[in-house]
This record gives structure tokens, sequence and C-alpha cells, in this order.
């Protein structure tokens, strides 16, 4: 097979993958994974990593992977990167991992992720001239996503024309969605609709997701009715995402409470709210000034029970109550904040001990500042202390 993509792989010494001056290898995974998250150094790093190539669960582990490549890259050291990929593949001779398309896949993306795109592409050059394992669209997908989060639009498009061919395979709707994806990051949302009405397959429910994205953010109410007009017009049954763009969408336009009847079909449907359901409508409520409606969101939210409570939805409601000049009722939001352990947001607990001073009741917005100044630590208690400085007290 001609080759498909060209880089000349970098000289990697021999004695780095020689075990003979490393320490004795961790004890446990858990040792490993503590000392690869505390470890700066990144030659000390990437000694780790190679000692704990012989654990089982820190090969099977993902994100420990993905984290030290990422400090990695993140201190300009990808010739570490590189080794240790390197070594991954060297170490994996006449072993089953080897014989994994995955396993090629998952360091196509590691590299990707460091920004290392030619050797992503060299990897899969090595996948399918040794043809160590059955190379299927999950391997043409993995390309397209390295150019796709790498912004490499130009050679996106060209991979999807030259590729597939080369590699044997055809491109299910799965592929033809990366490059409608895109097509929505270098913001050409006509093209991306033209996109999905010549694509040679059926577009599916992720396809329409996209586009309903891309009108979201771009503003277009008419061009996202359209498609939803299209998704119901298919029959096509809608998933969380769908929901969650219907929502902000009605939201955005002043539709709370249309939003909050999409979330209750949502649950009668036995599809599970996720945080980004229940804040959107809480703090679509907001903006409209309806805090009793959005209160009753979060109580929703409460008993329900598909998600946790986070620090975004008391936020949001605390910020609320301080411009409503619900004074009471952001009290006790900030000692509930501060009870759960979170920084409540400065500029609202600013405006509630002015408030609060300026309803003569100074003793109150004393003990607030004291919690603030007890929950705050380093530059956070600096920063809150020039806002206290001003403080009307």
């Amino acid at each position: 097979m001609a080759s498909i993509f060209k880089n000349p792989k970098l000289a990697i010494p021999k004695s780095f993958f020689s075990t003979q001056t490393l320490k004795q290898p961790f004890p446990s995974f858990k040792a490993a994974k503590s000392a690869i998250i505390s470890e700066k150094n990144p030659e000390k790093l990437a000694e780790i990593f190679q000692q704990c190539s012989h654990l089982p669960t820190f090969i099977r582990h993902r994100p420990i992977y993905h984290l030290s490549i990422r400090k990695l890259a993140r201190a300009n050291r990808l010739d570490l990167v590189d080794r240790l990929l390197q070594a991954q593949k060297l170490h994996s001779q006449n072993a089953p991992a080897l014989k994994s398309e995955g396993f090629w896949i998952r360091l196509i993306m590691l590299y990707s992720n460091a920004g290392m795109v030619p050797q992503a592409l060299q990897t899969l050059e090595d996948l399918s001239q040794n043809r160590y394992s059955n190379v299927s669209e999950k391997s043409l997908c993995a390309i397209l996503t390295v150019y796709l989060n790498n912004g490499m639009f130009e050679q996106i498009h060209n991979c999807f024309k030259t590729v597939p061919v080369k590699l044997g395979v055809k491109p299910t709707v799965v592929s033809h969605n990366l490059i409608l994806k895109a097509f929505v990051k270098e913001n050409k949302i006509e093209s991306a609709s033209e996109w999905v009405e010549k694509m040679d397959v059926s577009p599916n429910i992720d396809t329409y997701n996209i586009l309903l994205g891309a009108y979201l953010k771009d503003g277009d109410d008419k061009g996202f009715d359209g498609v939803m007009k299209e998704v119901l017009r298919k029959g096509l049954e809608g998933n969380l995402t769908i929901y969650n763009h219907r929502i902000s969408r009605l939201c955005k336009s002043k539709e709370c409470a249309r939003a909050k009847k999409l979330l209750d079909e949502m649950v009668s449907k036995g599809l599970k709210p996720n945080s980004a359901s229940y804040n959107t409508i809480i703090d679509g409520f907001c903006r409209i000034g309806d805090l009793e409606s959005a209160r009753k969101v979060l109580d929703k939210m409460s008993s329900d029970g598909y998600i946790s409570h986070c620090s975004f939805t008391y936020y949001t409601l605390i910020r609320c109550m301080v411009k409503e000049g619900e004074l009471d009722s952001a009290l006790e939001m900030s000692m509930e904040i501060i009870k759960r352990k979170w920084v409540p947001p400065f500029e609202a607990m600013e405006g509630l001990v002015k408030g609060l001073v300026e309803r003569s009741r100074s003793e109150e917005a004393k003990q607030v500042v004291e919690k603030m100044k007890k929950r705050l630590k380093g530059d956070a208690l600096e920063s809150w202390g020039k806002i206290e400085a001003v403080l009307p007290l």
C-alpha cells in the first residue's frame, strides 16, 4: 500500500527504554497515579510513566494517560511525549494490544491532544501499512477528529475525499457528522446545511443536533425551527441533547414556562435531564425576574433526584435574589452555599452586604463578611479583602 502520510520518525535513544536505569516500580496504581498528578518535573514524570507501564490497571486507565501527555505537552516536552508513545508500540510487540485497532486509535488521539498531528498521522500510517489489525471506519474517524480538534479544516475536507479509499473503508453517517462539525466550527452554517442535504447517507439525530447547536449559537431562530420541523417530520426520537437545545431556544426567547413543560415532557418519556436541563431554565426565569418559578425548578431538581446540586444553580439564584432585593432569601442562600463549601460569587455577596447595611441590618452584614473570610484563602481572601475595605460597615 502506497504511503498515505509522510513524516520522518524522531530518533529515540535506546537508553530511554532501558529498565536498568529506572528505580523500583510503584507498588500500586494508586501510588503511581498520585505521583504523576503531583510531579512537576517533565523528565521525572516521564520516568514515572515508564516505570508504571507494567501495571495492568495503569495501562487500562485512559485518564492517567491523557493527564500525563497533557502535562508534558504543556511543558513543551513533545520529545518526551513521542518517546513514551513510541515505547508503547515497542513494548506491545507480539502482544494482544498491537492487534487491536483501538490501541492504535488511542495512540493517535494522545498525539492529537498534544498537538502532534504529524505523529498522529504517522501512527495511522504504521497501522495501515503493517495491518497489525483490521482497519475500520473508526480509524478514519480518528484522523478526521485529529484535524477537527486541531482546527485544520482544509485538511479534514481533503482527508474525507481521499483517505477512505486508501484505507478501504466506507464512510457512514458518523464520518459525515465530523465533516458537518468542521463546517460549524468554521462558522459556515450555510455550507453545513448544504452538506446535510447532499450527504449520501441518511442523517441521524446527531446530525440534526449539530445543526441545531449551530443555529442556537448563531441566534438564528428561523434556521433552528426549520431543523426542528424536519426532525419531527422524520419522526426521529428526541434525545437529551435535542431537548436541551430546545430548552435553550425557548429560554433565550423568554419562553421559560414552555421550556419548563419540555422538561416535564422529558421526564415523562423516561429521559433523564442533566444539570444543563435544569440550570438553563433556572437562569431563564432569573433573567426575566421570575424568582418564584426559578425556585420551583430548583425544588423539582431536588425531588427528581437525577443530578446532584451544583454551584452554578445556587450562584444564579443568589445573584437574582440580590438583584430583586430579596435579601432574606439571598442571606439564606449564601449560608447554604458556604455550608456546601462553595465560594459565593463576590459581586452578589458585595450586593448582599450593601443591601443589608442600607436596611439597617449591619450586624447581619458583618456576619456575612466574617463567614466569607473564614471560607476563603490565598488570592481569593486577598481579593475579598479589597472589596471589604470599601464596604459601608
